[in-house]
């Protein structure tokens, strides 16, 4: 190689440059608010929406129970899919580093020493002399050198690959974390409500059997007939076969939490109590603008598309020549006295280009394939944000629609307890008969178990709306540190209020 050819190629080796298309990810238009129509900023009972352009990382806080926030905490410290998923960031970014590296000279040693018996033979060269043969030592040490000069900057391309992929396992954690707090949240709520039903399906079971027992003594004084008596027996019974159901739905709910927490369904869980939980009065709701950068499944579809892009850029080097620079220096001796002597010094230096001349046009259709992935990400990322956008609005109209839901089942539930009770004083005066009672009761029973659930679902809403929006803890939250307030929550805790 001539000393100009080996001067170009080390300038071009110094200056570098990337080939690659450097395709950018897709621009999406955002719109100025979640829905067709503008919401308004009351929202139901006391709720209020309060817009904001930053995530609220401990949303759970916001409704009031201690005993709640230690178990989303024993949640984010203990549970093993968060474990898992921390691995796997910790191994993309170590795989950062390992392409990295690739940036950089790779140097080596070789230290190694050597008997040997030389081969001698005859004068003429023929086998037919057997003349022994000298024995000698080879004392041999070298340091090489090796260096990919990323002329076209494939290799800085992989690092980007790299670092790209770090960031979509970054965002599958932050995702991770929301689920996993939503599942907690709404794993609690169910066993929250199972709970509650319990509570009012043994109530309902008492009073049948008080009702029973009142029937069967007007029926022995004969002020009853025996089909009122069957009936209401019929009524205290699947009342009583009520309670088993809703019993293991409470169990049910624990075994949840506990599997969430990582332990075995056999420690004690103290579900909240769905009349202690409380609303957050103000509801920070983050603006349309700042989705893109709440939602971490946004985050990661964007991530994924930086990789397919670095990917493309890598196809794409790959058509051009790959230079190598190689060099060594050690010794050589017979005898360690002579293996530090400058006489036994050896070097080499080298360089190789290798350029692609005819591959079968498997480059050229690898970096086509490339390219159609990364339409592929650009179209899949478009996907995820159209899909955030609905789930918000999905989630501040269903929202809304609970609360007034919930509104008229709590008035219904009322009126009928109060009909319950002004109907069982007229049975005892004898103004009503048994058939006007028992519509009274079924009522109650029906309306107070829909108040419960409509209760439930608010507060389901509610989880549902914060998990549309992405807000949750920060990677940088440190999860062993329970119960306490981060310095990453950008919304102050309002008092809520209990509905």
């Amino acid at each position: 190689m001539s000393r100009v050819a080996a001067s170009a190629l080390i300038g071009a080796a110094l200056t570098g440059c990337a080939v690659g298309p450097h395709l950018p990810p897709p621009t999406i238009p955002q719109p100025a608010r979640y829905t067709q129509k503008a919401l308004p900023q009351k929202i139901g009972g006391q709720q209020r929406l309060r817009w904001s352009d930053q995530a609220y990382a401990r949303w759970w806080t916001s409704f009031a129970s201690p005993g709640l926030d230690r178990i989303v905490d024993q949640v984010l410290q203990h549970n093993p899919d968060l474990a898992a998923d921390r691995a796997s960031l910790a191994r993309a970014k170590a795989l950062v580093a390992a392409a990295q590296g690739g940036l950089m000279p790779s140097i080596g040693a070789n230290l190694g020493a050597d008997r040997s018996k030389a081969l001698r033979t005859g004068a003429d060269g023929g086998s037919q002399y057997k003349v022994p043969g000298n024995l000698y030592s080879l004392i041999l040490g070298t340091v090489s050198v090796q260096y990919n000069p990323d002329v076209f900057g494939g290799q800085e391309d992989l690092v980007h690959a790299a670092k790209a992929r770090a960031e979509v396992q970054s965002a599958q954690l932050r995702q991770a974390q929301i689920f996993v707090i939503a599942a907690t949240m709404n794993a609690a709520i169910d066993g929250a409500q199972a709970q509650a039903q319990l509570q009012a399906a043994q109530h309902i079971a008492r009073a049948d059997e008080r009702l029973l027992t009142l029937l069967r003594a007007e029926y022995k004084l004969g002020y009853q007939n025996l089909q009122n008596v069957e009936q209401q027996q019929a009524i205290t019974d699947a009342a009583q076969a009520r309670l088993a159901p809703l019993e293991a739905s409470v169990s049910a709910a624990r075994h949840a939490l506990d599997a969430l927490r990582g332990s075995m369904p056999n420690r004690p869980v103290n579900l909240p109590a769905l009349k202690r939980l409380h609303l957050p009065q103000n509801i920070p709701v983050v603006v349309p603008s700042a989705l893109l950068k709440t939602r971490p499944d946004i985050e990661a579809a964007r991530a994924e598309v930086r990789v397919a892009s670095a990917n493309a850029d890598v196809a794409t080097a790959n058509l051009y020549p790959q230079l190598d620079i190689t060099g060594s220096i050690g010794k050589a001796a017979q005898t360690g006295t002579l293996f530090f002597n400058p006489v036994s010094t050896l070097w080499s230096l080298g360089a190789s280009l290798v350029a692609p001349i005819y591959e079968g046009g498997a480059l050229t259709a690898e970096r086509q394939a490339a390219m159609d992935a990364y339409h592929e990400a650009a179209n899949r990322y478009r996907a995820t944000v159209f899909d955030a956008f609905r789930q918000t609005a999905d989630a501040l109209r269903a929202l809304q629609s609970a609360h007034t839901a919930y509104r008229h089942n709590k008035a219904s539930a009322k009126a009928a307890a109060k009909a319950l009770k002004l109907a069982v004083a007229k049975y005892r005066d004898g103004v009503v008969d048994y058939n006007a009672l028992l519509n009274a009761e079924i009522a109650y029973q029906e309306d107070t178990v829909a108040a419960i659930k409509a209760r439930s679902t608010l507060y389901l809403d509610n989880v549902a709306l914060f998990v549309a929006m992405g807000e949750g803890p920060d990677l940088q939250v440190n999860p062993h540190e329970d119960g306490k307030q981060h310095p990453d929550t950008q919304v102050q805790h309002h008092p809520g209020n209990r509905t």
